[in-house]
């Protein structure tokens, strides 16, 4: 009697992609899917995605730059970003939402045109479009302002004595609100520019007072820089025989404006 030997190897793994047995039974490690079974994935990996599925499909659509540089424009979101936000003073190019201000170059930033860095927040020019010389909006500093108000009012209303003079009682002013703007402006050219000017109040772009004051619709203003807070600043003015008397003055209608940024800045117009 002979003995035959068979040669061949053995493979546990059921075989996938089988028809699904009775009552969609299918091996073990194998799941019934739509009626063939399939091999099970381990937990916490993903299947890929069929072919054609639409999420696997190529973006045909895109938002458009947002800066796209060449447009000689920089905008503050831009900045890092855009190759016109680059810019050296000297260069002729005033660059204000990249850093470049009248007050640090005014060999670029020191004129009437309109340009982002000049401190005159001009017509086409917004918070979103000229940060550097509009400010931000909306305004940070109304609770400074409404602070500085009360305490000038309730001197006015109440009397005050400035120095070297006679008790004065004025009646409350009235608030300006078109006035606002161009005091917010000019207290923001002091605050974020850095720029207080010579003793003519003249703008770092080269605005004399006169014109600022009629461009803002003033007539007479306190200012004031460098001071903690607004009781300090308040205080200042109220001891000054210069600005107490201006404060205490006839005048009847007024705006007031505050900025915090690189220094503190305080600024009372009137008409």
């Amino acid at each position: 009697m002979g003995l035959g030997l068979l040669a061949g190897c053995y493979d546990p793994t059921p075989k996938a992609d089988l028809p699904c047995g009775d009552n969609d039974v299918c091996p073990r490690g194998q799941t019934c899917v739509a009626g063939t079974c399939r091999a099970e994935l381990p937990d916490g990996v993903d299947a890929p995605l069929a072919d054609g599925d639409p999420a696997d499909a190529p973006m045909t659509d895109s938002p458009p730059d947002a800066c796209p540089g060449g447009d000689n424009t920089c905008t503050a979101a831009c900045v890092g970003m855009d190759p016109d936000c680059i810019t050296t003073c000297g260069d002729n190019r005033c660059v204000g939402n990249a850093g470049e201000l009248c007050g640090a170059c005014m060999a670029d930033c020191a004129t009437t045109a309109v340009v982002c860095g000049n401190a005159q927040c001009q017509t086409g020019e917004s918070a979103t479009s000229c940060f550097a010389d509009c400010g931000p909006s909306p305004w940070t500093w109304t609770p400074e302002e409404q602070q500085l108000l009360t305490l000038v009012q309730n001197a006015r209303t109440n009397g005050f004595t400035c120095p070297g003079g006679s008790m004065v009682t004025r009646p409350a002013f009235t608030v300006s609100a078109a006035m606002l703007p161009a005091a917010r402006e000019w207290v923001w050219e002091m605050s974020h520019h850095n720029y207080f000017g010579g003793s003519n109040a003249e703008a770092c772009n080269g605005r004399t007072a006169a014109q600022r004051q009629q461009q803002g619709g003033f007539s007479g203003y306190v200012r004031s820089a460098g001071y903690a807070s607004v009781q300090d600043a308040f205080d200042n003015w109220m001891a000054s025989t210069t600005l107490c008397p201006i404060v205490m003055g006839s005048a009847t209608t007024a705006a007031i404006a505050v900025s915090f940024d690189t220094r503190k800045a305080y600024l009372l117009v009137i008409d």
